[in-house]
Formats: structure tokens, C-alpha cells, sequence
């Protein structure tokens, strides 16, 4: 248990243990102080240096500890203090699942249960409610499902995002021998016999994005999440590499011909960086966001404690960072893909990833960026020269 955590624990004891049976609505100030201390916090050693990793799984256990009183205390409501009937388990789902997020994250959770009917007994509902309705008034933006385990198999074998969701899943509070089954279930019926049909649909779903979000690593206004060489190119490495090993990490892939130890530190540091930029962007706009805009580029600068050095403003040292980490991500996740199509592998890389789909990995020139900045700087120049142009002919000499 880390020290944070210990922390939190502590004055969730001394904060919310008093609530006893009572609705968690009944006593939302009580939650909301407790949460309002704990975000100071987190806020706190984010500008002390924080990692970006470590900010957001420290979020992550706070939201944990939450969710395991609110969701006792609703148990205990529901059911008149007495124990529930029916097995329950609150599972996390996607981002929060994994252990991540940022300040103004979605917390995706679903509550699991056994009941078979269409409709749930009225006791549940009063409970998933009693939930939402703390999570929501606390100011969460919450993701929910509540579902029996065989409709879960069902939906995550209907919609690639929700199996995706469901792949990170964790158990938070309840009944914990309904969540094993529940993970037992998904990967014999989700992801065994899954893997092709999977991972064709994530490769042609990144080919999709990266074309949405510009197709190149050196946008002016990147897109910290979906673009090139963002967040979500690594987490789609992972996603790949757990229906073939069954682990959500990248030390899978070292030591197999696929991914070197040098690799995987430039990786994991870009991936924390990102992590780190991304907490900074939401505290800075007050909002769930991921487009570093170019006028709120120095503000971050700032924030995270850039030089100016040399000439260079704290943007550019900021921006330069960036691109060199996206470009490590988005070249590794290309190579690895590359490698397979061109057959240029040994055996032990085919046989770790031989369900890859044969697609033709398309190539990126390193001259984007610089062609991009000569583009616009043709385009400033023949725009102050047209403004010169309509000025001189309206104002008379004299």
C-alpha cells in the first residue's frame, strides 16, 4: 500500500466512517469536503514535480476509496442494514480501470449482478442511484452500466469500445467472487478466439483517428490524446499485446525481438510526460480537454516550469518535448507494425504477434513539420503583403 494511500485511508476514517447507515445523499457535504481536501493534495504535488503516472493513479485511488463508502453505505441504505441478497460487485471500467486519470476524467464504473430479470429489483436501483447521484453532484462526469455478467460477455462481444472498456476492468467493492467470474468469463468468451477480429479492428480504428487528428506527430495544436504519437497509440499497443499475452504492459513485448529495453524507456517516459501534460491542461482550462491550443501554449510552458534559454520562448521548449516524445511512441507502434507487414522478424516475433492483420503500414515523412512551418510562414507573409497592398490603396498620399 503506498503512503498516499495510507493517507487517504486514514482521513476517509476519520471523515466519512460517521456517515453509518445513512444515504450517502443524505450526507453529500461530508464527501464533498473530503474530496475538495484530497484534490488540494493531489493538486499540490502535481506542482511540485509530480509524475504524470503517479498524479493520476493517486486520483485513481482517491475516487477508489470513495466509491468503496458510498457504495457500503448504499448497500447498507438499500437493504435496511441488513445484507444484500443478491451478489453484487462494483466494478471500474476503461481509464479509471486502468488506474488513470486525470483531473476532470470520466469515471467509468459498472455494478455487476446476478439477477436474470430484464427489469433489476427495486432495492438495486434504489442502490446504483443513491451512486450516480453522489458521484454526479460531487461533480464526476460518470460513465455507468449495470448489467448481469452474461449480458456484459454479450455487450462487450457486440462493441469493440465497450469490450476495450471491459478489458481494464478492476474490481472496486462488493461481492469479489462475482468479479473473478466475471473475468474469467471475458477472456474465455471475449478474448480467446477473439484476437484477429480484435486487433484488425484496432489497427483500422487508430488508421482512422490518427486521419481525423491530423495524420502527423507535428501539428501546431496537437491533439495530447488521439493524435499521432498520443496517449492513446501506446494504450492501443497494449490492448493489442493482452489478447496475445494476457498482460496490459509493454515488459511483454521486451526480450522478444519486438520491442528493446531502450524502446521501452523512451516509451514509458513519453507516456508519463503526456500523463503530466494532460493533468496540467485540464487544471489550467478548468475542463476535460485535449487539444493543446497554440494560445494557451506558454501558460503551460509556465506552469510546468520551462526555460528560456538561448532565445528560444518556454513554448518552443515545451513544444520541441512534446514532439519528441509523441515521435518515439508514434515510431515504435509504427515499427512494430511495419515489422511484422514487411516480414522483417524472427520466428519468436511471428509467433508472439501471428494474428496481426497484413496491412500495409503508411509511412510518415520526418519533413512534415518543417514543410508545415514554411507553409504557414508563406502564408503570413503573402497575407501582410495583400493588407499592405488594400491599406496603401485606401489611404491617400499627402
Amino acid at each position: 500500500m503506498s503512503r498516499h494511500l495510507e493517507q487517504v485511508l486514514a482521513h476517509a476514517e476519520n471523515r466519512l466512517a460517521a456517515t453509518g447507515a445513512r444515504r450517502p445523499t443524505e450526507v453529500l457535504p461530508l464527501y464533498k469536503k473530503f474530496l475538495k481536501v484530497e484534490e488540494h493534495r493531489l493538486r499540490l504535488k502535481h506542482q511540485a514535480g509530480g509524475g504524470g503516472r503517479e498524479i493520476c493513479a493517486r486520483r485513481a485511488e482517491l475516487v477508489d476509496v470513495l466509491l468503496q463508502y458510498v457504495f457500503g453505505a448504499a448497500a447498507t441504505a438499500a437493504h435496511g442494514g441488513g445484507a444484500s441478497r443478491t451478489p453484487l460487485a462494483l466494478i471500474a471500467l476503461g481509464g479509471y480501470g486502468r488506474g488513470e486519470l486525470n483531473p476532470f476524467s470520466d469515471v467509468d464504473v459498472m455494478v455487476l449482478h446476478r439477477q436474470g430479470k430484464r427489469k433489476i429489483s427495486p432495492d438495486l436501483e434504489e442502490m446504483v442511484q443513491q451512486v450516480l447521484y453522489l458521484l454526479w453532484d460531487s461533480g464526476f462526469k460518470v460513465g455507468h452500466s449495470t448489467r448481469s455478467t452474461k449480458e456484459a460477455i454479450t455487450q462487450a462481444n457486440h462493441d469493440m469500445r465497450t469490450k476495450t472498456a471491459m478489458l481494464e476492468s478492476r474490481f472496486l467493492a462488493g461481492d469479489a467472487e462475482l468479479a473473478q467470474e466475471f473475468r474469467e468469463q471475458f477472456r474465455s468468451k471475449c478474448v480467446e478466439g477473439h484476437e484477429r477480429e480484435y486487433v484488425e479492428m484496432r489497427m483500422r480504428d487508430q488508421v482512422a483517428r490518427h486521419k481525423k487528428f491530423g495524420d502527423s506527430v507535428y501539428l501546431q495544436e496537437p491533439h495530447v490524446k488521439s493524435g499521432c504519437g498520443g496517449l492513446r497509440d501506446y494504450q492501443n499497443l497494449l490492448w493489442m499485446t493482452y489478447f496475445k499475452e494476457g498482460s496490459l504492459s509493454t515488459n511483454q513485448l521486451v526480450g522478444k525481438d519486438w520491442l528493446s529495453e531502450t524502446d521501452q524507456r523512451r516509451i514509458e517516459r513519453a507516456y508519463d510526460f503526456l500523463l503530466r501534460l494532460r493533468t496540467d491542461l485540464h487544471y489550467a482550462t478548468g475542463r476535460a480537454t485535449d487539444i493543446l491550443h497554440l494560445n494557451i501554449q506558454e501558460q503551460i510552458a509556465k506552469r510546468l516550469n520551462y526555460s528560456q534559454e538561448n532565445g528560444q520562448l518556454q513554448s518552443e521548449a515545451l513544444m520541441r518535448n512534446y514532439y519528441e516524445h509523441t515521435r518515439n511512441i508514434f515510431r515504435v507502434t509504427e515499427r512494430i507494425t511495419a515489422q511484422f507487414v514487411s516480414g522483417r522478424v524472427t520466428s519468436r516475433t511471428r509467433s508472439l504477434f501471428s494474428f496481426l492483420p497484413l496491412i500495409r503500414a503508411k509511412k510518415t515523412p520526418i519533413e512534415s513539420f518543417r514543410k508545415l512551418r514554411l507553409s504557414l510562414f508563406l502564408f503570413a507573409t503573402n497575407s501582410c503583403i495583400r493588407l499592405n497592398a488594400i491599406f496603401s490603396a485606401k489611404i491617400p498620399n499627402r
